[in-house]
C-alpha cells in the first residue's frame, strides 16, 4: 500500500527559506549522515524546494537500474555554462548513444597509451618534491592531476595554451559547480557576480578547447589521446559522429569528473596509508620489490596487489558524497509515490559509511579487499563508480591513474605525516578531499 506524501519524514534542522542547504554546505558529511535511521526515503529542502534522500543500497540499486524513471534536471542547470550537452545529462535513447560515442575513449589499447604518459608524469612529480621540506602535498597533488587529466585528453605543441586555461579555470569551475548544485534556486540565481564570472569562466575554457579540436580535425591523425578518440570514431549502429560542440562537453566531463575526484583520492590514499604504520609497511614492503629504486611503469600495476587493497579500500571510505535524479512523471519509492519533476538525492558515502552494509565501516582495512576476505563484502553496495547505465565510463583509468601516482609517490619518498595537524573532509568536489595532507618529505 502507498503511503501518503505527507507522512514522509522530514530531516530535522529545517530553516525558513534556506531550508537544509545550510547544513549541506557548512557540513554534508554530518548532515548526511545524521539521517539513514530516519526512514528509508528522508524528505530535506533546498530552500523552499523539497527534495527526496534515499537511505538504503537497496533503494538506490533501484534507482540506478531504473534509468528510465529520471532525468538529470539538477545536475544540467548546474554546469548549464560549462558543459552543454554531455552525456551524464543525456537520457533515453541520446544517452545510449553518447555512451557508445564515448566508449573507445576508455578501451583498454588506449588505457595503455594513457599508462604510459600518467607514469612518465607521476615519476617527473614525485622526483622533484622538494626533500626535507615541510609541506602540504594536497597542492602539489592538484597540479599533478591537472597536468596528467590534460595530457590524456590531448598532446601536442599547440595544446599548450588550452592545458594552461584548463590549470586556471577548472579548479574553480568544478568549486562553483557543487556549491550551485547545493543552493536553492532562487539563491542560485541571486548571485549574480559569481554567475557572470562562471559564464566567462566557461566561455573562455570551451573556447581553448575547441581551438584544439579544430586543429586536431585539420591533421587528422590519431595521436593515442581521447580527443583522438572521440574525433575518428563513428557509431556502427546509426553512422553518428560527435560534433565539435559535443566533443568539447566530453572533454570537459572527463575533467570535471576526473580531476577533483582523482586528487582527493590521492590525497587520501597517501594520508590513509601514512596514517597506519602497519599498512605503510606492507605498502613499501611491496614497492621494494616490485619498483625498487627504478621509475615507475605502467606494467607495474598489475604487480601490486596490496596497494590496490589500499586503494579499494580509500576508494570505499571516500566515495561521492550526494548525487541526484530528477522524476520523470511519477515515482513509486520506498512505498511513497514522488511527483513528476521530484528531486531524488542519495549519497555513496553515506552507505560505505554504514556498518550495515561494511563491518566497522569507520576503520580503514585494505585486508577487506584481499583475495581471502573480498567474497565476503558486499559489491552490491559498492557504489563509487555508480552502478548501471551511468556507471562511470572512466572508472578503469581513474583507478590505474591514482595507483601509478601513488606508487611513484611511495617509490621516491618515506614521509612523515604530521600527527598533530587537523586533516577534515573539505567539500569543494564530489568527492570529499583531504583539507590537507601534512607532510615532512623525507626521500627513501
Amino acid at each position: 500500500m502507498t503511503a501518503r506524501l505527507s507522512e514522509l519524514p522530514t530531516a530535522p534542522g529545517r530553516l525558513p527559506l534556506l531550508g537544509h542547504s545550510l547544513s549541506i554546505l557548512r557540513n554534508p558529511l554530518e548532515f548526511i549522515g545524521s539521517l539513514s535511521g530516519c526512514g528509508e526515503v528522508v524528505r530535506i529542502y533546498l530552500g523552499p524546494k523539497p527534495a527526496y534522500l534515499v537511505t538504503t543500497a537497496e533503494l538506490i540499486r533501484y534507482v540506478s537500474l531504473n534509468e528510465d524513471l529520471w532525468r538529470r534536471d539538477e545536475l544540467a542547470e548546474s554546469i548549464k555554462e560549462i558543459c552543454l550537452n554531455s552525456v551524464n545529462i543525456l537520457t533515453g535513447k541520446e544517452h545510449e548513444l553518447r555512451r557508445r560515442m564515448i566508449a573507445p575513449a576508455f578501451k583498454q589499447a588506449r588505457l595503455a597509451d594513457y599508462a604510459v604518459v600518467t607514469a612518465e608524469i607521476a615519476n617527473k612529480w614525485a622526483a622533484e618534491l622538494p626533500g626535507g621540506q615541510d609541506v602540504n602535498l594536497m597542492e602539489s597533488i592538484h597540479g599533478l592531476v591537472l597536468e596528467t587529466v590534460s595530457s590524456t585528453l590531448f598532446r601536442g605543441d599547440f595544446t599548450e595554451h588550452a592545458k594552461e586555461q584548463i590549470r586556471i579555470d577548472i579548479p574553480w569551475l568544478l568549486t562553483e559547480v557543487v556549491r550551485r548544485g547545493s543552493l536553492p534556486a532562487a539563491v542560485r540565481k541571486s548571485r549574480l557576480i559569481a554567475n557572470s564570472r562562471f559564464a566567462r569562466r566557461s566561455r573562455r575554457l570551451r573556447a581553448a578547447i575547441r581551438e584544439v579540436v579544430v586543429q586536431y580535425r585539420l591533421d587528422d591523425q590519431d595521436r593515442g589521446d581521447v580527443l583522438s578518440a572521440l574525433i575518428r570514431h563513428t557509431d556502427k549502429e546509426t553512422g553518428a559522429t560527435l560534433s565539435d560542440e559535443e566533443i568539447i562537453d566530453e572533454l570537459i566531463l572527463v575533467m570535471a569528473g576526473g580531476v577533483g575526484s582523482q586528487a582527493s583520492l590521492l590525497g587520501w590514499i597517501i594520508y590513509e596509508t601514512l596514517a597506519n604504520p602497519a599498512v605503510a609497511a606492507q605498502v613499501y614492503e611491496e614497492i621494494d620489490a616490485v619498483v625498487g629504486f627504478d621509475a615507475v611503469r605502467a606494467e607495474h600495476v598489475p604487480e601490486l596487489p596490496y596497494l590496490r587493497t589500499v586503494l579499494l579500500e580509500t576508494l570505499r571510505m571516500w566515495a561521492p558524497w550526494v548525487s541526484t535524479r530528477t522524476a520523470n512523471g511519477p515515482v513509486s519509492l520506498g512505498g511513497f509515490t514522488l511527483p513528476d519533476g521530484a528531486t531524488i538525492a542519495y549519497s555513496p558515502y553515506m552507505i560505505h559509511r554504514d556498518d550495515t552494509y561494511y563491518e566497522n565501516a569507520n576503520r580503514h582495512d585494505p585486508e577487506r579487499w584481499s583475495p581471502e576476505n573480498i567474497a565476503r563484502v558486499e559489491k552490491r553496495t559498492s557504489l563509487t563508480f555508480g552502478i548501471g547505465p551511468r556507471r562511470c565510463p572512466g572508472n578503469h583509468y581513474s583507478v590505474l591513474a591514482i595507483t601509478l601516482q601513488a606508487a611513484a609517490f611511495f617509490a621516491y619518498w618515506r614521509p612523515e605525516l604530521d600527527t598533530t595537524a587537523t586533516v577534515s573532509p573539505s567539500n569543494k568536489d564530489f568527492v570529499l578531499s583531504p583539507s590537507q595532507v601534512p607532510l615532512h618529505l623525507v626521500r627513501r
